[in-house]
């Protein structure tokens, strides 16, 4: 290998540039020629990780052959005795750890016994001795060797020397010209097409920055085996004065990958491909994880769906559900492929599932136990994704519904440890644009940036946006992915999905696990509204599919061939009460009578009104629903309060919209009556057994009664 000769400096001049041929590449070096004829000798001390586990019986064997001829196993006992007794008192001064201290001795205390034994009694006297003394030394040979392998097999060691060493003369011949000299290299690992090269600078002297202004410089001296864009500088974390430099021959994801379907998971336990990284092999995901993707338009967001959606749709133990919210571009071969349990495409169908979700939630929470602190999903109790495309259109601050925005935190905050999940893909990642809180977003913990506008943008999924530039991603479906808190991106292509190959994986994995078993909410008998309950509004949820997907949902054309007329009236009103934005969650108890009573409210209230006030007829037919609705969520916030997290009046009119004065008579009311109980100043926790919705209709049967009695009173007087 060439190397650089420095020529003295004179004093007072620059010092001379000699030209010198720069040593060829690393790995481009010929292996030096091996001789042909090697020594038994030689070849068994470089393999001794087995041949010695291997030549220990027979030679044991033959020396007790042949002291049993000489009669010398009294000879061996006191030999063997004494060299176990010195082997035993300096294994403290030749080994440091005491497991290796603990294993000589062992040996040699054991060594000598069978072989003192077997000297004495003969290894051939007949065929039980000679079978007992095999099966004893074959053992002790099996349980001492395993030892001895695992301590002394190669690691690769050797190979990894010599490449350090030719990776370090190929840098000292560049780094001078770099104003980089002092530096050299301390570790250097292949992987398929990647050079990973760790650089020591000099302390005090060099930083990831001087590294990183050479770049285009190293580009140069790789010419050949790294193309420009394929020379990367990574800072070491701890050693500021040192870096990594990954060399690439090629750019791995150039072309396009594609799914291999024998990696296809069976079950929602098991990881999924997400595509291939830059050393060519697969990168495997949790499909137990919430994921939060950004990227913009026409990066390969919705092929990642896809993608997503083929590995979930061969899991018996899981369920999909798809918002796509960008007029069905998503929905379509979805829909054709019918590898979803409900594709949604408005917002209020999207509203009514979030509420859905919630509810069955809490109803897991309560019912769903199976002896695990996190609940695992089968084919009885499936997980539930829920895949949103484009979540600009459903929770952002500009354009987005407010509702969906608190459903969907709840989900995402709570849906992990009882299998609900949440897949969420937007063009930009900030919290206004995107989901609204850091409640949801800090809880999609598996983050994905494709190529974006500004390298600026990809902060929002991985803080080392910096260094790892998703706005330089080339090819369509190239991502960076990281899945943990403490874990470096890596640079993935997701595989192609083309319609085509998703309807052949939907159809072939629908043939294969047969028809599914109808999904039984634990919310099921709850009500949603009006006296529908949940598993009715799920049951007929493809009747209530936008008509512009009619023909391509095969489910949809089964629905309607297999709904009965009462299906129909559910689905009737479920759209009118779906349009006129019913009261959130379940529990509400009975609700006709409930909205008849408002009504009559209503209609005293305008009665109350002055002459010249005119209401829209909208409002005057959404007010006893829209009450009803700030009812009911007082209600469930108090229910959820408790002594580490007690209600406040102020809390309660901010979440539930009734007026500050209003809460505070409803909270005296309730703890008059014993339903409600104060635990500190302005704090107060629902009494334990006791039903917060049935306290408030029994403080309102109470005022309305007073009402009777005082309005008979002034009449009668």
């Amino acid at each position: 290998m060439a190397s650089k000769e420095l020529v003295p400096r004179p004093a007072a001049f620059a010092p001379a540039v000699v030209s010198v041929s720069a040593p060829p590449w690393p790995q481009d070096q010929a292996r030096e020629s091996e001789a042909a004829y090697k020594t038994i000798g030689k070849w068994t001390r470089r393999n001794g990780h087995f041949t010695v586990p291997m030549a220990v019986p027979p030679v044991l064997w033959l020396a007790a052959l042949l002291l049993h001829r000489f009669r010398a196993g009294w000879y061996v006992l006191a030999c063997g005795a004494l060299l176990a007794a010195c082997v035993w008192y300096f294994a403290d001064h030749k080994w440091d750890r005491p497991a290796e201290r603990w294993y000589a001795r062992l040996s040699a205390c054991l060594g000598t016994a069978w072989l003192s034994a077997a000297a004495a009694i003969g290894p051939l006297r007949d065929f039980t001795v000679s079978v007992t003394l095999a099966a004893v030394l074959m053992a002790g040979c099996i349980a001492w060797g395993i030892p001895w392998w695992r301590h002394k097999r190669p690691r690769g060691m050797r190979k990894r020397a010599k490449l350090v060493a030719q990776c370090d003369a190929w840098w000292l011949s560049h780094c001078h010209a770099w104003n980089l000299h002092g530096s050299h290299v301390i570790d250097a690992k292949l992987s398929g097409v990647t050079l990973q090269v760790r650089v020591q600078g000099l302390a005090g002297r060099h930083s990831f920055q001087h590294f990183q202004q050479a770049v285009h410089l190293i580009e140069s001296a790789a010419e050949g085996h790294a193309d420009i864009g394929l020379v990367r500088v990574a800072a070491v974390k701890g050693h500021p004065s040192q870096v990594d430099i990954f060399l690439k021959q090629e750019n791995p994801l150039r072309g396009d990958v594609e799914y291999d379907i024998s990696l296809a998971p069976q079950s929602v336990h098991e990881p999924a491909p997400f595509g291939k990284t830059e050393t060519g092999a697969w990168k495997m995901i949790s499909l137990r994880k919430n994921r939060f993707t950004i990227g913009a338009t026409r990066t390969g967001k919705s092929n990642d769906l896809l993608v997503g959606i083929a590995s979930l749709s061969g899991c018996p133990d899981d369920r999909q559900v798809l918002i796509d919210l960008k007029g069905g571009r998503s929905a379509r071969p979805i829909l054709k492929a019918a590898a979803a349990e409900h594709v949604i495409t408005e917002v209020d169908e999207a509203r009514m599932f979030l509420r859905m979700l919630v509810a069955e939630c809490l109803a897991r929470a309560k019912y769903a136990y199976d002896g695990n602190e996190q609940l695992l999903a089968t084919a009885d109790v499936p997980a539930l994704h829920t895949l949103i495309d484009e979540v600009h259109g459903l929770t952002s601050t500009m354009n987005g519904d407010a509702e969906c925005a608190r459903l969907l935190a709840t989900v995402a905050s709570q849906g992990a440890g009882l299998e609900e999940y949440v897949w969420v893909y937007t063009q930009f990642g900030s919290l206004e644009e995107s989901v609204q809180t850091e409640q949801t977003r800090g809880n999609l913990t598996l983050r994905t940036c494709y190529r974006v506008e500004e390298a600026r943008h990809g902060a929002y999924v991985i803080p080392e946006y910096s260094k790892l530039d998703a706005s330089k991603l080339e090819e369509q479906g190239t991502c960076y992915v990281k899945d943990g808190k403490n874990v470096t991106p890596e640079q993935v292509r997701a595989p192609k999905m083309p319609h085509s190959l998703l309807l052949r994986i939907a159809t072939q994995n629908a043939r294969l696990l047969g028809a599914r078993p109808p999904l039984r909410l634990y919310c099921g008998n709850q009500i949603a509204y009006d006296q529908v309950t949940w598993q009715q509004w799920w049951d007929t949820r493809w009747l209530r599919l936008d008509p512009a997907f009619h023909t391509d949902s095969p489910q949809y054309q089964a629905a309607v061939a297999d709904s009965p007329s009462a299906a129909a009236d559910v689905v009737t009103a479920s759209r009118a009460a779906t349009a006129a934005m019913p009261s959130p969650e379940p529990g509400t108890g009975d609700a006709a009578s409930a909205a008849a009573r408002l009504a009559e409210d209503g209609a005293d209230l305008m009665s109350r009104l002055p002459a010249d006030f005119r209401p829209s007829p909208e409002m005057v037919a959404r007010l006893p629903q829209i009450i009803a609705s700030q009812e009911d969520r007082f209600a469930e916030i108090l229910e959820a309060a408790d002594s580490s997290s007690p209600a406040t009046p102020k809390d309660l009119a901010a979440a539930s919209g009734r007026g500050r004065t209003w809460c505070h008579d409803q909270i005296g009311a309730l703890v008059e009556i014993g339903h409600v109980t104060q635990v500190g100043r302005g704090q107060y926790v629902p009494v334990p057994g006791m039903d917060i919705r049935r306290g408030m209709r029994l403080i309102k049967d109470r005022n309305d009664k007073l009402n009777r009695e005082a309005v008979q009173k002034i009449n009668t007087a």
